[in-house]
């Protein structure tokens, strides 16, 4: 039925990958396993599940499989995640609740963690799920953008409301989680299909280069990062670059630093001390005030308010 990020290892020893036949776990026993399914629901094309898993030894997830995956971290700290996508580099930073992954079908993903029990749910959506585009015509999501640590209020509040209706046995909560699927299906179709291809093909970054820039923005979140050294990195003019980096990543390098900046801001408000000043300047905003106003403007509140908990309620 189930298993845990797509037939990933337990651990960093080698060992079989979970039956997919095998019935999921009890989640009563959930507190003395390794990994249990929460809720589960299918519906045509898209699949939900909703999991916990002890991620306290360290922990090897992959996914290689034909169907898109959204992954989204709930709950639970990680001390530790590096996270590579086939062709589109790699992020090294723990995640906060609400980060997500999208794996596009036909990616390889590969992740390692550390840390202590954590939740996430994982929406399967296959390509040949349809949406509506109007005047009675309906297309498949065939391809979709790769998104690393990425920030989707919608998204985010939306999968933990289906996984809330999906532990529901009544039928109103049932016809609830039917049109909620359908409304994340659009809102993936919207915001994260692949722009219509060109003749000649947009320029694409190659995955070698994808990862050194995404490991060299990374390293220097904290320091000013300039438009010019990124495309001495790649090789490539200004220009070029910026064609390039946004068909393989799907947003601007100014885009990005913000998002990969903002990540990092997060995971500091939940698990760190310092003053937000503090961490503002370590994570390469200019002060306080310039942090709280992109993080406003990302996610609707305060850096004050998200650490002191204005958050989606956790799950049971």
């Amino acid at each position: 039925m189930s298993e845990p990020l797509s037939n990933s290892p337990r651990s960093t020893h080698i060992s079989e990958p979970r039956d997919a036949s095998a019935p999921a776990v009890d989640p009563a026993s959930a507190g003395s396993v390794q990994y249990s399914v929460l809720a589960q629901s299918h519906w045509p094309g898209v699949e939900l599940l909703l999991c916990r898993e002890d991620i306290r030894q360290r922990t090897l997830w992959a996914i290689d499989q034909p169907r898109h995956t959204v992954i989204v971290h709930l709950g639970g700290t990680m001390r530790e995640l590096d996270t590579e996508i086939d062709g589109v580099g790699a992020t090294h930073m723990p995640p906060s609740p609400g980060d997500i992954w999208l794996v596009p079908a036909g990616k390889r993903y590969a992740s390692q963690a550390t840390g202590q029990v954590i939740t996430y749910a994982e929406l399967r959506v296959s390509p040949d799920a349809d949406v509506d585009v109007g005047i009675d015509r309906r297309v498949p999501m065939e391809g979709l953008m790769p998104r690393l640590g990425h920030r989707d209020e919608f998204l985010h509040y939306s999968v933990s409301r289906l996984g809330r209706l999906s532990q529901q046995a009544d039928d109103l909560s049932g016809m609830m989680a039917e049109r909620l699927q359908l409304l994340l299906r659009q809102h993936l179709y919207e915001g994260y299909r692949l722009p219509a291809a060109k003749v000649p093909g947009p320029m694409t970054l190659p995955p070698r280069v994808a990862r050194q820039l995404s490991d060299h923005i990374e390293d220097g979140l904290g320091q000013r990062i300039a438009l010019s050294d990124l495309a001495a990195l790649a090789g490539m003019s200004v220009h070029q670059l910026l064609v390039a980096f946004r068909r393989t990543f799907g947003t601007t390098p100014a885009q990005y630093i913000l998002a990969q900046r903002l990540r990092r801001a997060r995971w500091h408000l939940l698990n760190r001390d310092d003053d937000i000043t503090v961490i503002a300047l370590a994570c390469g905003f200019a002060s306080h005030s310039h942090l709280s106003a992109a993080f406003k403007r990302d996610t609707g509140i305060t850096p004050r308010q998200f650490r002191d908990g204005l958050r989606v309620r956790p799950l049971d």
